[in-house]
Formats: structure tokens, sequence, C-alpha cells
């Protein structure tokens, strides 16, 4: 176990902590830490090998975070509205799944190994109008004669049709 359930009672911020609850709370943290082994296999391994000095750290943070996500909404609400007199307050509650455990795209780079491309990552290809790379035997520029159907007209090289093929000559 990475976390213990003294270690999240000591996080929560608020006076709503579920203390009375040891158990339930130790259920949930196995769950999240098996989610987090099925989803990052060698994230144990890297702990071990001491490589990400804060990694062990990163993810206490993160079985804490997913875990207080469930008891903070345990009825799984998106929105809750409460009206008192003249005031009105609501609440929303984020994520695509209000009050379930899961990882959010922030969590899950926090867990990628260095160097990985993150979820929120991008790519970008060369646009140069230009016919600058060699195509497919099977390219077809038919429609446009500045376009081709493999891609090279774009990147510089295919990027359609047959994904990185050594037959382009």
């Amino acid at each position: 176990m990475w976390l213990t359930v003294d270690d999240l009672l000591a996080d929560w911020i608020g006076t709503d902590a579920p203390y009375g609850q040891e158990d339930t709370i130790g259920r949930w943290i196995g769950r999240a830490e098996r989610m987090i082994r099925r989803e990052f296999p060698s994230i144990q391994a890297r702990i071990d090998s001491g490589g990400e000095p804060d990694l062990l750290e990163t993810v206490r943070d993160v079985v804490s975070a997913m875990v207080t996500r469930v008891f903070r909404n345990p009825e799984g609400i998106r929105q809750r509205q409460e009206t008192d007199g003249s005031f009105t307050g609501s609440i929303t509650f984020a994520g695509d799944m209000p009050g379930g455990l899961f990882l959010s795209d922030s969590e899950r780079d926090a867990l990628r190994e260095p160097g990985s491309i993150g979820s929120g990552a991008a790519y970008s290809i060369t646009v140069s109008g230009k016919d600058t790379g060699r195509h497919y035997p099977w390219c077809d520029r038919t429609w446009a004669r500045d376009s081709c159907s493999c891609g090279t007209d774009i990147a510089g090289y295919p990027i359609y049709e047959a994904g990185d093929c050594s037959c382009v000559g």
C-alpha cells in the first residue's frame, strides 16, 4: 500500500472528514492503487529504482485525490443547488464520472514516465504547400494538383494509407 488510511485523513481539507469509515477508506485506497497499477504496470519498479525521487509522493498524492473525490461526492451528483431564503448556492462536480473512482488527465500525466507524451500533448506537421517528399506508388492526385492521398504534400513523407512503409523509394 502506497497510502494509508491515516495519510488520507491527514490530507483531508475541511470539517467533513470520513472518520469512523476507516475500513471503507482502506478498500477504496486499494481500488485506486489497483487502478494505477493496471494503467502503469511498471510504476512499482520505477518507485523502487529511485530514479524518480518524487514519484512515491506523487503516487500518494494521486491516490489521495482519487479517493477523496469519491468520499466528497458518494452519490455521484453532477450538480447540487440549495436555496435558503434569498440566498442560493450551487456546486458543480467536475469530471466524466462525478463521485466515481478515476484518474484525471493531469494525474495520468504526473504518473507517466519522464519524457513520455502526456494526454494533452499534440503533434505538429509542416505544411509546405509543395511536393517535398516521395509518394507511395498508389498515391492519388486526381482531385487536386497540389494534394495527394498519402499525405506527403503536408508532411514531407507519407502519413496516410500504409503507415510507415519502406516501399517508398
